[in-house]
């Protein structure tokens, strides 16, 4: 095996790609530069033009040089792969940043002759960032002028794989006097060990196809172990299988794959999200998952209200959310009541409270209106003034840093800890108490289009109430009813308080979704209006749709 090969003794072919983008089975390959050598030298070189399947970006032609009147003519990637494979026969691989390169090479491989390029090959990017970890850059431009090399990258092929190959020679006698003898051993420094396992299961990906959707691994006994979204599924769960990442582990694990396009990102995100809740994969992090809502309650009925967290969704009582956290809630609950005196408790207060033990009561932290008779006027006053900290925080969150730094200077660091808590309680709480508000006041329609189809998103309180797919001249009968359905028909506003945690994490999906710049967005205002706008960003009235860019905006 490659592995053993030692690395005084073996061939190496360092490769280098030009192509058209960074989607193999999208984009092509428009040169192969390759350089074979051992620890002594360059022995050969390779180097092809190739015929690509499609047009060269003016981007890639500036950089490298190569346009379409270079390439007619040009042998195809077929061609090419056969006589690459015989230059490089019996040889260890060589790239910088091998995921790019050997990503397309392993399309091609698996294209021509049913299996992908031999395993291991050595990335020169990830052992030189083993190697030296003191340099500060490690683009092939900088490392040749680093260590110097003869040859100096220019973004054509050929340059660069002999660059490549000339800073490998550089770093072989580093490797050896660190005791580094053998490809394998480079490759378990470069933490690439299990390259060739997992390129074993490349070929689970090859029928997936290269559209937007989400995937489903599963390991040997078909259970769910990990979900995901992808622009394109098939680029997308094929970086999985190339080592160097968190995932490999959870790679090694896959056995078969479940694949489900989608019509849009947005349908993509929202299907993601309801199969982690529903599969609970091992490798997805918790997350993902619906979380609870926690929303604080006040104790009404009561002249010293107490103040406590509970679950979300809650119908009755005077009630504040939700929140996404429990310890954020439960952390700025409990420093609302320290520093506003608010009662520790929320018991109803009748004859038998006073006969439970109360540390609280007994250490004079708590008000006590269980045994005293405090001003209900001035603790009214304190309640409002602590339910105020959620609109506003300055003063409260003024309170707890000096609180913190006074505690500090004092030598009282649990203390500290805990006022620093606090007010990193205060961030969170209010962060996605911020969030829910804007979401639920969210009314508006998106537009995503996708190929000569688009899909319409009804967005009623900030959840999707409604979806259109299709042509456009399919969804055009359907406008109107969907939009007076959503928004004209006396359909009540989204309450946040009785939201569930599966509708609070389609909130917050949606919500991050706005933040993207991929769809067009019509503000609903009266139906005749919101029809005419809807229309025209649909090209249904002639006029050309406007792309919302950055920040939203009304069509």
């Amino acid at each position: 095996m490659l592995s053993g090969y030692a690395l005084s003794e073996c061939d190496f072919v360092a490769v280098d790609l030009e192509t058209t983008g960074c989607r193999p089975g999208r984009n092509s390959i428009i040169e192969v530069g390759a350089a074979r050598f051992n620890a002594a030298g360059v022995m050969s070189t390779f180097q092809r033009l190739v015929r690509p399947s499609d047009s060269i970006p003016k981007a890639v032609e500036d950089l490298t040089g190569i346009d379409s009147a270079m390439l007619v003519g040009a042998p195809s990637i077929e061609d090419v792969m056969r006589e690459f494979r015989e230059f490089a026969d019996g040889a260890v691989l060589v790239a910088h940043n091998y995921r790019f390169d050997l990503s397309f090479l392993d399309h091609e491989a698996e294209s021509v002759w049913g299996a992908p390029m031999a395993r291991p090959t050595i990335d020169t990017l990830s052992l030189t960032r083993r190697l030296r970890p003191d340099l500060r850059r490690y683009s092939l431009g900088s490392l040749a002028e680093e260590f110097q090399t003869p040859t100096t990258p220019d973004h054509r092929a050929g340059n660069d794989a002999l660059a490549t190959a000339e800073l490998l020679i550089a770093l072989i006698p580093d490797l050896q006097r660190l005791g580094i003898e053998d490809v394998g051993s480079v490759s378990a420094f470069c933490g690439l060990s299990n390259q060739t396992a997992l390129s074993e299961r490349l070929v689970l990906t090859r029928s997936l196809p290269d559209e937007a959707g989400v995937y489903l691994f599963r390991d040997a006994s078909g259970a769910v172990i990990f979900v995901g979204h992808a622009r394109s599924l098939r680029t997308r769960t094929r970086q999985y299988f190339y080592p160097g990442a968190a995932t490999d582990e959870m790679a090694a694990e896959v056995t078969s794959i479940t694949a489900v396009r989608t019509r849009s990102h947005l349908d993509a995100l929202l299907l993601e999200h309801r199969l982690v809740d529903r599969h609970k994969p091992r490798h997805n992090p918790t997350a993902h998952r619906s979380r609870a809502g926690y929303l604080i309650k006040v104790e009404t009925g009561s002249a010293y209200p107490g103040v406590s967290v509970v679950e979300a969704p809650r119908k009755r009582g005077r009630l504040i959310g939700p929140f996404t956290s429990r310890w954020a809630a439960l952390t700025l609950v409990e420093n609302l009541k320290e520093v506003y005196d608010l009662r520790r408790c929320s018991r109803r207060l009748d004859a038998r409270l006073p006969m439970i033990p109360c540390a609280r009561r007994d250490s004079g932290t708590c008000p006590a209106p269980c045994v005293t008779v405090p001003d209900p006027v001035e603790y009214a006053e304190r309640l409002n003034a602590a339910l105020g900290v959620l609109d506003d925080d300055t003063d409260f969150r003024s309170l707890l840093v000096a609180a913190q730094r006074k505690a500090a200077h004092d030598g009282r660091y649990e203390d500290a800890i805990l006022y620093r808590d606090g007010v990193r309680a205060l961030d969170r709480a209010l962060s996605s108490l911020a969030i829910v508000r804007e979401a639920v006041s969210r009314d508006v329609v998106l537009v995503e289009e996708v190929d000569s189809e688009v899909v319409v998103s009804f967005l009623r309180g900030g959840l999707r109430a409604a979806v259109l797919r299709g042509s456009r001249e399919h969804i055009e009968p359907k406008i109107v009813p969907a939009l007076q359905r959503v928004y004209f028909a006396g359909v009540p506003a989204v309450d946040p308080l009785r939201l569930t945690s599966e509708k609070i994490a389609e909130l917050l999906i949606i919500a991050s979704f706005i933040e993207t710049d991929a769809y067009l967005e019509v503000a609903v205002t009266d139906a005749a209006d919101t029809s005419s706008k809807l229309r025209r960003a649909l090209g249904l009235d002639r006029r050309t749709p406007r792309r919302r860019h950055g920040a939203a905006s009304a069509v």
